[in-house]
């Protein structure tokens, strides 16, 4: 079984270099690009073959237009927003923009890979104070 081909993009490099190095530390992912902004991002995924993007949610390009222009793709990678916020209206705005997965920068650690497998594999993971996803979310493809 190859590993899950993962895009990271976000804004700050230590956190990029620290995200980059939980997910490259599990044999489950191989990180085939960084970018630092979602503009950039999405250029990247046009060009090569991405499974999953983690995307911070406030950069420069917007979060919320990289989720929306990637999940338009033909090979739409599955999308895991990535912030230092957990607001419930933020959350929703990532879910129905087509992020399978929102993750809390404080609460990353050893949980993150566990998180992208799981989107991978088609779950919807959200913050565990967050609602419950609406059913159609929940049953949408993963592309």
């Amino acid at each position: 079984m190859r590993p899950i081909r993962v895009l990271i993009a976000d804004d700050h490099p230590d956190v990029l270099t620290a995200l980059a190095s939980v997910v490259e530390d599990d044999p489950r992912f191989v990180v085939v690009g960084t970018a630092t902004t979602g503009h950039e991002a999405v250029r990247l995924a046009t060009g090569i073959p991405v499974d999953l993007a983690l995307l911070d949610v406030h950069m420069p390009g917007g979060g919320l237009a990289a989720v929306e222009a990637l999940k338009e793709l033909p090979a739409a990678p599955v999308v895991v927003a990535i912030s230092a916020q957990s607001a419930p209206s933020l959350v929703d705005e990532m879910a129905h923009a087509g992020a399978s997965g929102y993750v809390v920068k404080g609460h990353v650690g050893e949980a993150l890979p566990d998180v992208l497998a799981r989107c991978a594999a088609g779950e919807v993971v959200l913050p565990r104070q967050h609602a419950p996803v609406p059913e159609a979310l929940q049953s949408r493809g993963t592309g």
